[in-house]
């Protein structure tokens, strides 16, 4: 996959502002933690612009069509957004040069009729991605994020409500987009000093600071260019740009692969600057991607290359159009990727359990073979009854049941008499005929299960839609579920009053290291879980961003629990939420105390600071205690 880089932005930007500019906002919907979908209007009809700050797919684009909310229910972000943006005017889309930093700004005016300017920023920078909306002026306040950063999650920043907004810090690198040529070109004839340097083992970092007289070139690192190629030189050397776009410039420019002394040369510099310098000057985008989406480019500089690749890349009229459907496509891959794990999963689990079964039932049978000689033994007993005498522990006597009629040595209880030891071997016997007969029984049920989900297997390699992989879910995830009849009997009127639902309708289980965990599965529960059974002390879990399940950890002896117990409980929350189909899920965990019920008539809606996250993944086996929770 191919992360969203600061050309991709500027080239959504130069599309987008001419649409976007002066229109006002009709709708604002959160679509997850850290995406949303602004709703702009004007006489010519209504637009939709999605921003979303995920570490993995964020982006900002035009779409058509807008993806729908998972909840019914507003976040609190999209309730501020709301709030502070509500028929606002967006006045300005502006780019950080270099940088993935895009402000929107909008005019407002409140119910008193006071005009102000607020910034929604989107900082779609991988894993330290945001969404922050603050209001210009002296303070900088910020009035809402995505999603908060303390200090202890960050010690360069921090974003909290209230807080100054401060930008990202910026790299130490001259951005690719504003450098000169004769930078540029200086620094790289400085690249055989750096070859020499790496092989006789000297450091490579920034010299120092430069005098007043020295080009900008001298702030640039050189770095360690040994073994490798020029894409390597120019992400180490300059910001703004990622290895894909890096590759991509090398390429269009017929550069070596490798960097050696003997390339370093006039001809090559050209070429390479001849390539920055049209990344600089372009304003005329040819979007296009690869077919199998493992990458996209808004110059298709890689498209030209040769008849050959040309056809393995598809045209759009738009970066727009090519950005919504590339990530939409690998949106939609990475989800079918994570039900089919989900359903390996299953069927590895079922398949292990059914071989267990198969293996039992064989080790059954096999004992089970001789029971008709627990029978003999009885019938020999009686035959002979009157020659065994009190505490005998041995009868030797011919078999009556052999053609030689050779002897035979049966084995007795000396506390039992005759009669009962020949009882006890009937039992025997009829225990062991039951034994066969089920063993038989469960291995037949177990070889045609296990054929099952054998062809299961088998038609999950060869599933290439999410057609197929539904009816597949449908089979398997879904095959303990039962219908709901078609004719349900209306319900028994009750002349009595309906008790009040309290704790012990809550469920509840045991971790592996013996620790309670109570889990809530709708916003009663939850609401009674929060206010009435968990105490401060105890520790509090819910999946982050998504509608679920509250769950409580009990801490009787105010002690942290092992991470066994904390990952336990993280599943739950995880397998409970809204979401919780597979794949990798955050979840935010604190204690009780920090924990607050907003409103009275919102039940399980909640509060919560000082949180941590843990990352779990609902696709791995569960733990006995709670695979029963889901039978």
């Amino acid at each position: 996959m191919q992360p969203f880089d600061a050309l991709t932005m500027s080239a959504i930007l130069t599309e987008a502002k001419p649409i976007l500019l002066n229109r006002r906002v009709e709708k604002i919907q959160q679509i997850g933690r850290d995406e949303v979908v602004l709703s702009l209007r004007s006489k010519a009809g209504t637009c939709h612009l999605m921003v979303s700050a995920q570490a993995s797919f964020g982006r900002i684009c035009l779409v058509m069509n807008p993806p729908q909310p998972r909840s019914q229910n507003p976040p609190p972000f999209c309730q501020l957004l709301r709030k502070h943006l509500g028929s606002a005017t967006l006045t300005g889309l502006e780019q950080l040069p270099g940088e993935r930093v895009v402000d929107l700004i909008f005019a407002c005016v409140d119910e008193l009729g006071n005009r102000s300017t607020k910034v929604l920023t989107a900082e779609i920078m991988g894993r330290h991605s945001n969404l922050i909306l603050w209001e210009q002026g002296e303070a900088q306040k910020i009035l809402a994020a995505s999603h908060n950063v303390t200090q202890e999650m960050s010690r360069q920043r921090e974003v909290a409500l209230g807080l100054r907004y401060v930008r990202p810090p910026k790299q130490e690198k001259t951005a690719i987009f504003s450098v000169s040529e004769s930078d540029f070109k200086q620094l790289f004839q400085n690249i055989p000093a750096a070859l020499s340097a790496s092989k006789d083992g000297e450091s490579l970092e920034a010299p120092e600071a430069p005098r007043k007289d020295e080009p900008a070139a001298g702030k640039v690192r050189e770095g360690n260019n040994d073994n490798k190629g020029f894409d390597h030189w120019l992400m180490f050397n300059f910001g703004g740009l990622g290895r894909h776009l890096a590759e991509e410039i090398v390429e269009a420019a017929r550069l070596p692969k490798v960097i050696t002394p003997d390339v370093i040369t006039d001809e090559n510099a050209d070429a390479l600057w001849q390539k920055v310098n049209a990344l600089q000057k372009n304003s005329e985008y040819k979007p296009s991607m690869k077919n199998d989406l493992t990458r996209f480019s808004v110059l298709s500089w890689w498209k030209d290359l040769s008849a050959e690749e040309s056809a393995e890349w598809k045209a759009f009229p738009s970066v727009n159009d090519l950005v919504d459907a590339y990530f939409r496509g690998v949106q939609q891959r990475t989800e079918m990727q994570q039900l089919k794990d989900r359903i390996r999963s299953e069927l590895k689990t079922e398949q292990e359990k059914l071989e267990g079964r198969l293996n039992s039932a064989n080790k059954l049978l096999e004992t089970a073979t001789d029971h008709d000689r627990y029978k003999q033994y009885g019938d020999m007993i009686f035959a002979h009854v009157g020659e065994i005498n009190p505490g005998q522990e041995r009868l030797e006597c011919s078999d009556l049941y052999s053609d030689n009629g050779k002897s035979v040595s049966i084995e007795l209880n000396p506390n039992l008499t005759a009669s009962q030891n020949a009882q006890h071997y009937y039992r025997l016997f009829a225990k062991s005929r039951v034994r066969s007969k089920t063993a038989l029984v469960s291995k037949e049920d177990a070889l045609k299960k296990l054929e099952d989900v054998n062809s299961c297997s088998r038609d999950l390699e060869r599933a290439d839609t999410m057609q197929d992989l539904q009816l597949l879910k449908e089979k398997v995830l879904d095959r303990g579920k039962k219908s709901e009849p078609a004719h349900k009997p209306p319900p028994v009127q009750s002349h009595q009053p309906k008790e009040k639902s309290g704790h012990q309708r809550l469920m509840s289980t045991r971790s592996s290291d013996g620790f309670t965990i109570i889990v809530g599965r709708n916003k009663q529960e939850n609401d009674l879980l929060v206010t009435k059974l968990t105490q401060a002390h105890d520790i509090w879990m819910h999946a982050q961003g998504l509608e679920g399940a509250h769950v409580v950890v009990k801490l009787p002896n105010r002690k942290d629990p092992p991470q066994t117990t904390l990952k336990e409980a993280a599943q739950l929350a995880a397998r409970f939420s809204r979401t919780g189909l597979g794949g990798k899920i955050k979840v935010a965990y604190t204690y009780g105390k920090y924990v607050h019920k907003v409103g009275k008539d919102k039940p399980g809606l909640v509060r919560y600071e000082n949180e941590k996250t843990l990352e779990v993944d609902t696709a791995a086996p569960m733990p006995p205690s709670l695979r029963r929770l889901f039978s």
